[in-house]
């Protein structure tokens, strides 16, 4: 039977893969955002500030979280 831990290239990959799917997320609210603040959605325009928060949040600080958490933990 093969070992299941993963290598070191596996891990980098899954925190790669994360990390892109956070950012692109963060950058799909920002825009649904956006667009309501803009008038093209029916909503609230404060409900649309509150994406565009959100989305920068998840696109520039939740990453940087995310690494420093994987360097202090060392998995």
């Amino acid at each position: 039977m093969s070992d299941p831990t993963p290598t070191a290239e596996q891990i980098a990959k899954s925190r790669f893969q994360r990390l892109t799917v956070v950012r692109l997320s963060g950058v799909v609210l920002a825009l649904i955002g956006a667009s309501i603040m803009a008038g093209k959605v029916a909503l609230p325009p404060i409900l649309g500030l509150l994406l565009v928060l959100i989305g920068l949040f998840d696109t520039v600080v939740f990453p940087v979280l995310l690494i420093r958490r994987w360097k202090r933990t060392g998995k």
